[in-house]
């Protein structure tokens, strides 16, 4: 009798440690968006209206940026033809997101296409929601020389997997507006 009550007592203090919730739910649902159960991939956000995802584990993290304001505002490489390729930001290796500017870096290549359009891809990217500006840039000089004029020393960068696993285990991020 005693192995059984100890037994019923361990059980219910697991259930009570299992559904203490830690995790912050914020007043703008876009902030507590991770996918779920309901999505084929898994997100964190950035400023609204900016996810990074990814489809499933072990695969690159993305940003994308055609549809975030209805129009592309990242010159983005020509084909051949003069069309503009889709431009999202593919393979996110880190993100820093300060004072409202969110910076991204990329070093992605599509190696199926002409060399040409290889030659002109951007790999450092900047988007600030509230001027509805993204830019791309081809190297790391011209990002760091444009971040300084927007009065950015040094980003503070981290990957895509340190920010998910921060965000599952606590809801928030740094720059998430109720976090702070």
């Amino acid at each position: 009798m005693k192995k059984a009550t100890f037994y019923f007592f361990i059980l219910i203090v697991i259930i009570c440690l299992a559904s203490c919730q830690t995790i912050v739910k914020h007043s703008d649902p876009f902030y507590n968006d991770d996918g779920g159960d309901d999505f084929p991939y898994t997100q964190f956000p950035l400023i609204k209206p900016y996810y990074v995802y990814t489809m499933d584990v072990g695969s690159p993290w993305n940003i994308e940026l055609r549809a975030v304001y209805g129009a592309l505002y990242v010159i983005a490489p020509k084909n051949e033809g003069g069309a503009h390729y889709s431009y999202d930001v593919w393979d996110v290796r880190k993100i820093s997101v300060l004072d409202g500017i969110i910076m991204a870096y990329s070093p992605y290549i599509d190696d199926q296409a002409p060399q040409s359009i290889q030659n002109d891809y951007y790999h450092w990217f900047i988007m600030i929601p509230d001027k509805r500006i993204v830019m791309g840039f081809h190297d790391g000089g011209a990002f760091q020389t444009y971040i300084q004029k927007l009065g950015i020393q040094k980003p503070d960068w981290q990957t895509p997997e340190d920010a998910i696993s921060q965000f599952e285990n606590t809801g928030c991020l740094d720059w998430i507006p109720d976090c702070k």
